[in-house]
């Protein structure tokens, strides 16, 4: 299978924290619905291994997206709160 060809973030900005996963678990059903769209879109259609696609999904739909900002400063500070517990 030919990979296609994607477009996503050029990687600038802010590198993704070691625990970007455990966020996941608090973030609003409707990011994390779009999240998990584009990590399948991006594995199936891209041809990228799960790991790699679930890692770019994050950065391109949470991580670098302005309008996800305040959905993620609230989910950092329950992550955040939880690992002082």
């Amino acid at each position: 299978m030919a990979r296609s060809a994607l477009t996503l973030h050029s990687g600038g900005g802010q590198p993704l924290p070691a625990d970007w996963r455990s966020w996941l678990d608090h973030l609003p059903e409707e990011l994390r619905d779009a999240y998990e769209e584009r990590a399948a879109l991006i594995e199936y259609d891209g041809g990228e291994k799960r790991r790699t696609a679930e890692r770019r999904a994050f950065e391109a739909v949470i991580w670098r997206n302005a309008a996800a900002r305040p959905a993620l400063d609230a989910c950092c500070a329950q992550v955040l709160a939880g690992a002082g517990a």
